[in-house]
Order: C-alpha cells, then structure tokens, then sequence
C-alpha cells in the first residue's frame, strides 16, 4: 500500500512515459488479439482500406483505464465510496462489454440506447449527478430533472464520441482534448481525478499514434468511443463534485466546450434528417468533416480545423475561469491551427476552385444509399470516390 501511495504522489510529469508506454503495450497486444480472434473491420470494394485492420483500440484503452483505476482505488483516493465505486465500475464494464458486441455482430439502435440509459442509472445512482450547479454566488437547482438530464449528459457523450468517430484521429483527438482541459482543471484546483485525467490522456497519445500510422493501423470501434464518451462524462462529474456543496460549472463547461464541434454536428445531422423524414440514425455524406474534406482541405488539416475550433471553445471557458494570462496558453495552438486550416481553403478557393465540389453534388450524396467505409456507413453517389482520407470508423 505505501509503495503505490508513494507512485501515486509523483508529479504527473514523472508519471507520464511510463503511462505513454502501459498504453503502447496495451495497443499493441491488443492488436495481436483482435486479430487472433477475428475482431477485424474487413475490407470489401466499398471500403477504403485494403488490409483488415483490428477494433483494438477500444480494448486497448479500457484495460489499462481500468488497471489505473483500481491501482488509484488502492491509493484510498479521497472521497470514492464504495457505492460510487461499484456504480462506476459496473457502468463502464457495461458500456465496454455493449460496444465489444456491436463490433462483433452488430446492435440495435435501440438496443444501444437501452443499455447506455442503464449505465447511466448506474452512475446516477452511485452519485455521479446532475442535482445542483453552482455560478458563482448562484445555484441552479434541477430537482425531479435530475435524472433524465444526468442521463441526458452521459448518452449524450457517448453517442457525441461515437458518432464523431467518422475518420482517423477525430474522435480521439476530441476525447485528448476533453481529458486534457478536465486534467488541467484538476491539477490547478487539486482535484485527485485530474490526476486520473491525465492517466487517460496519456493512455489516449498512443491509440491515435497507432490510429493514424500506415502500417500495423488500429480502429477505435464502439468499445472504445463509448468508453471514452462515458469517461469523459464521468470524470467533468466527479470533478465538479463538491463536498457539501452544488456541483461547480467549470469541469461541466470543460467538457461541452472540448465536445463542442461534435455536439453542434449531431444536433446539425438530427435536424438535417428530420427534414429529409428520414431516422436520424440514417447515416449520410453531410458530417463537418465530410464538407471540409471535400472542400479539397485535406485529412491533416480537416482535423487541425475541427479539433482548433473546440480549443478555442475551451479557451473561452478557460478565460473567465483562470484568468487573462494563464487562459492564453489555451489559445495560441488552437488559433494556429483554425488560421492554418482557413488560409489552406481560401488558396484553395483561389488556386484550385475544381477542388471544390459543388453543392449539388454533395446533396445527391446525402440522398444516396449507404455503403460501408472504414467499419460504418457512409453515402456516396455513383460517380463519386470516397473520401481519400476518411478512413476511420465513422457514422
């Protein structure tokens, strides 16, 4: 017990390459399974990718999370009864087991739906709610709304991070964010989940590194997307929990801010198929990154572009709450990377307008049948290639 108290109050810098390590090793035994046992996303002549490749990333980060978590249960972190640890563990064995499943045979949409409302009573009754939240000197009390809008939260990360799991690094590079701004949040504040947070994030850098390599290439899957949906919902819960207390707005804010691009593009594609009269699980062609790539911007800076906008959501988060100066090393990368990507499509615009597929062109793809690319469906229209780079699972 001392020897894992004593590693657990090492700065989380001193911490961190053995964290980069644990998850390199998890992918890549991970890796080695999924292909053993046929947990493979095949290619067929719909498909971008050529070679099976493993839906090992969720495993891959769930397992470590998991040794984590135990290891920082053992520590006797503070405040973790043993009602919200069992809640915890039960929801994201849940969640975990649910997405292994569907990438393997495959679940009902509404089965899904079921099961992450049950995950989210879990937690919801191990303490992990939306009950009270405090702005400053005022609290906001929600009362009987407690339930349906804590599981409202939870679903809605989960299924926010699976369904931006459209291309390689997309979701992942959300979730990094999200974990690191809930990190940071706990480092300045003291908080002993940020330490937790930082575990993750640590846990994340090598699944996008194998994520967006050529060879040896690995997909998240619904395991690993939903896992890390629920973690991040979790941890902006745990954080904003306090002793006595109303929820504090800030690790709440963090979160929504880092998932701001992927809420405003499931909130866009529900609107977009309602109108259409069509399920708003029908897949299509329409989602930002869609757009962005086929506006010629490329897979490099589509990404820059999407995961910029979110830091300078986080950054307008980060301001009121730490102040001018230390708020604006939340700015600098996340503005360089929207500038970049917005003078990378005005040459475009100017230099290779052919690039740029008309509107026309991209509605027919919204209203034709969807193939499956990259492990999920997308729709493409009969004289159209799919996307060059889009090759991660997506919806």
């Amino acid at each position: 017990m001392s020897l894992i108290s004593e590693w657990i109050g090492l700065p989380w810098y001193m911490l961190l390459p053995l964290v980069l390590l644990l998850g390199w090793v998890a992918q890549e035994l991970s890796r080695s399974v999924a292909t053993s046992i046929g947990l493979l996303d095949l290619p067929n002549p719909r498909k971008i990718h050529l070679q099976p490749v493993p839906l090992s990333g969720g495993p891959g980060l769930f397992v470590p999370l998991l040794l984590g978590y135990l290891v920082w249960l053992a520590a006797g972190s503070p405040g973790q009864a043993m009602g919200a640890a069992l809640s915890l563990g039960l929801a994201f064995t849940l969640i975990f087991t649910t997405g292994l499943v569907d990438d393997l045979r495959g679940l009902s949409a509404r089965r899904r739906l079921v099961i992450q409302a049950t995950a989210g009573l879990l937690l919801w009754a191990g303490g992990f709610r939306l009950d009270a939240i405090a702005f400053g000197g005022w609290t906001l009390q929600l009362g009987l709304f407690s339930l349906p809008l804590t599981l409202l939260w939870f679903m809605g990360f989960m299924n926010t991070s699976n369904l931006m799991d459209g291309m390689d690094g997309l979701s992942g590079g959300m979730n990094l964010l999200a974990l690191l701004a809930l990190g940071t949040f706990g480092l300045f504040t003291g908080s002993g989940v940020g330490a937790l947070a930082m575990f993750a994030a640590g846990l994340v850098v090598p699944y996008l590194v194998c994520n967006l390599r050529g060879r040896g290439k690995v997909f998240l899957g619904d395991s690993g997307s939903l896992s890390l949906g629920l973690t991040v919902g979790t941890f902006a819960l745990a954080m904003a929990r306090q002793p006595g207390a109303a929820l504090s707005w800030a690790p709440l804010a963090f979160a929504l801010a880092a998932y701001v691009v992927g809420i405003l593009d499931v909130l866009t594609s529900i609107v977009r198929r309602r109108r259409q009269g069509v399920s708003p699980f029908r897949p299509d062609r329409q989602h930002f990154h869609h757009r962005l790539l086929r506006a010629g911007l490329g897979h490099g800076w589509t990404l820059a572009s999407l995961h910029g906008l979110s830091g300078l959501a986080v950054f307008a988060v980060a301001l009121p709450f730490y102040g001018a100066p230390v708020a604006l090393l939340h700015l600098l990368v996340p503005l360089a990377l929207v500038l970049g990507a917005g003078f990378r499509l005005l040459r475009i615009a100017l230099a290779e307008p052919a690039k740029v597929i008309p509107i026309s062109r991209r509605r027919a793809a919204a209203e034709t049948p969807a193939v499956i690319e990259g492990g999920h469906r997308f729709g493409v229209t009969e004289n159209e290639t799919p996307l060059p780079q889009a090759t991660g699972v997506g919806k």
